[in-house]
């Protein structure tokens, strides 16, 4: 396997290497192993170079996705950017809503120790709320994102409330409209179950 360095050591090099991530991913480079010397800090950077060395397709887009996961959580770890208090967070405190767990009250995955999976789109989403009082991480701060197809970053944006697993397949099929057609199930069959739960809870308040 033949190897390519490159080199990141200010700014401008560091726009060229992102621009040059869609010819880095092309057949021409199947057999290539990319070595980074740097000394500018961003984790992006290594991420995005380990992510290039995976060459298996599958694999690839399973590693972007975990690591976009994983940047989030460790941004927010230990803090509790939505202000939880006995399960409702700082909007629904504000207006004395009966709601609870937030925005996650939608999600049928939800349970009462948090989220059971991990579902890029619903973390890199913050209402107004979360963003005034926190640094929170935005989709352009994921530059590991590149690495996917604009398909798939449009996925990654707006599959919500589903599991990783059924994510992750979206990102795997090449068809748009297959894709398009499993996300619009699921939030069909979300909404069905959270008409469903609403209802329930109307009947008991009776």
């Amino acid at each position: 396997m033949r190897k390519k360095r490159i080199e990141i050591h200010n700014d401008r090099e560091y726009k060229k290497f992102l621009r040059r991530i869609t010819l880095y991913k092309r057949m021409f480079y199947r057999n290539t192993l990319f070595i980074i010397d740097s000394n500018i800090h961003d984790p992006n950077i290594n991420y995005i170079i380990e992510a290039l060395n995976i060459k298996k397709r599958k694999d690839r887009i399973q590693y972007v996705y975990d690591k976009s996961c994983e940047m989030i959580d460790e941004k927010g770890k230990e803090k509790n950017i939505c202000g939880f208090k006995n399960y409702k967070c700082y909007v629904q405190r504000e207006t004395k809503s009966k709601a609870c767990n937030g925005c996650c009250k939608y999600c049928m995955y939800q349970t009462k120790n948090g989220c059971p999976t991990k579902n890029l789109a619903c973390k890199l989403f913050n209402c107004s709320e979360v963003t005034s009082r926190h640094d929170v991480v935005k989709y352009r701060d994921l530059k590991i994102l590149k690495l996917l197809s604009l398909k798939n970053r449009f996925i990654v944006k707006s599959d919500y409330f589903s599991t990783r697993e059924d994510v992750l397949k979206d990102l795997y099929s090449y068809s748009v409209i297959y894709s398009t057609c499993r996300i619009l199930y699921r939030w069909t069959k979300n909404d069905y179950f959270f008409s469903r739960k609403q209802k329930r809870k109307k009947r008991v308040n009776k």
